[in-house]
């Protein structure tokens, strides 16, 4: 029975003891930076401080990362692969060729020793033997990543868009949370002329990188080719932007990977008339890689669009020095030259209201009485501005023109330049 006071007589209560070890209260002391470098020390966050260099660009503090996780583990698989695309990215074939030596010694049956041996013979642009190797390295280890990534490489340098695809494809299942198999991807499809497909693919790649240059290089020329320049230019110049702030950061100047990136940006504001801005950004490039028959080109003809018709042409004869088949250049080069020929200058600045008038309009009549008793030498295209009308205003002959004033758009429906076109305009990443 329960008492008045509510207890249980009958029921004998048992004391519940919780033996809690004694603190140690000298633990709890232990100073900030004792533990911060204890972190620092962890290989996970170091190969992660590693990968971001990468990501970034700063490939000499991505090596000295790298170098101090394999002192301690030599043959740590995670470092080593960031270590191979590290080397891939700096072109250092003898040490490249060390470490697939030496990975091949000691794990032959390894996926990631016949990948950096796929991965050297690539850099010496040796196409076969490395599409062989990668080939390999991924029929050991179906699910590592990064071989499929190289082996799809392989097959887009070769221009075999669906093999590459496949290949990258394969990677992003793989490679769950990395930007650069999407990345890849839209490159292809926009080489496919696909822009709708690539651009769905890269705005994927900007959800898992949004700071990623290459991927706001790639998107920019996929707005260009898209016709919509003033969005390219915009990207193009915040890419710039971004490009120059990484690269301070990083204590290092402008190299030759940037050279796509500045070429792009003059062709951009070529398209949008603005060509002492694209004169400036193609020399820029052309200081970053000066013997670049494409920049030459793109040089004389914005100097041609501006009427500096002698410096196009020693622009075209250099770049033609370098690169003599080029076909845009001949073409454009022929006609320069023809039109300096007849001592007629093109009205390259009549869409902006420059208009040419003779002071002595008797002698303009006099003299189109004459040229139209000449023989047809060449056809007159078509205006831009003003249809097939042949004159302007007061009268003035328009001159006979070869190029329409937008040769972007020319009648022959080539590409407006054969080396620096959308297909070509992408950065090697």
């Amino acid at each position: 029975m329960f008492s008045a006071g509510g207890t249980n007589n009958s029921r004998q209560e048992t004391p519940f003891r919780i033996n809690r070890p004694k603190t140690n209260s000298s633990a709890s002391n232990i100073p900030y930076d004792q533990c911060m470098d204890k972190l620092d020390s962890s290989i996970d966050l170091m190969i992660a401080r590693a990968e971001k260099y990468f990501y970034n660009c700063d490939y000499r503090r991505c090596i000295k990362m790298l170098e101090e996780i394999l002192k301690n583990d030599p043959y740590h698989k995670r470092s080593l692969t960031v270590q191979i695309g590290c080397l891939m990215e700096m072109k250092d074939c003898n040490r490249l060729f060390y470490v697939a030596h030496k990975l091949v010694d000691f794990y032959p049956d390894d996926a990631i020793s016949w990948y950096a041996v796929g991965c050297y013979y690539d850099l010496i642009g040796k196409s076969d033997p490395a599409r062989r190797y990668l080939s390999k390295a991924t029929a050991l280890d179906r699910l590592y990543g990064p071989a499929w990534l190289a082996y799809g490489h392989s097959f887009a340098k070769e221009n075999e868009h669906d093999q590459a695809m496949a290949a990258y494809f394969k990677a992003t299942q793989l490679m769950r949370g990395c930007h650069l198999p999407l990345l890849y991807i839209g490159v292809e499809c926009g080489l496919t002329k696909n822009h709708a497909m690539a651009e769905k693919f890269f705005y994927q790649a900007m959800s898992i990188a949004p700071l990623d240059v290459f991927v706001l290089h790639e998107l920019g020329v996929i707005k260009y080719e898209c016709e919509h320049y003033e969005c390219a230019e915009e990207v193009f110049r915040s890419t710039l932007e971004m490009v120059r702030t990484m690269v301070k950061h990083n204590n290092e100047q402008l190299t030759a990977r940037w050279e796509p990136l500045l070429n792009n940006l003059g062709h951009c504001c070529r398209k949008n008339k603005k060509y002492e801005e694209a004169l400036e950004f193609h020399r820029w490039a052309l200081s970053l890689k000066p013997l670049n028959a494409a920049t030459y080109t793109a040089i004389g003809f914005v100097q041609a669009l501006m009427g500096q018709l002698y410096d196009a042409v020693d622009s075209f004869h250099k770049s033609l020095s370098l690169k003599r088949d080029d076909v845009f250049t001949t073409t454009i080069l022929k006609y320069v030259i023809e039109d300096l020929t007849e001592e007629q200058t093109l009205p390259f600045y009549s869409a902006e209201g420059v208009e040419e008038d003779y002071d002595d309009k008797e002698g303009d009549r006099a003299e189109l009485s004459k040229d139209e008793h000449k023989p047809p030498t060449k056809p007159e295209p078509r205006s831009v501005t003003d249809g097939d009308s042949e004159e302007v205003s007061g009268s003035v002959p328009r001159p006979t023109l070869r190029m329409q004033l937008n040769f972007d758009e020319w009648y022959t429906k080539t590409s407006p330049m054969s080396d620096t076109s959308a297909d070509d305009m992408s950065i090697d990443i």
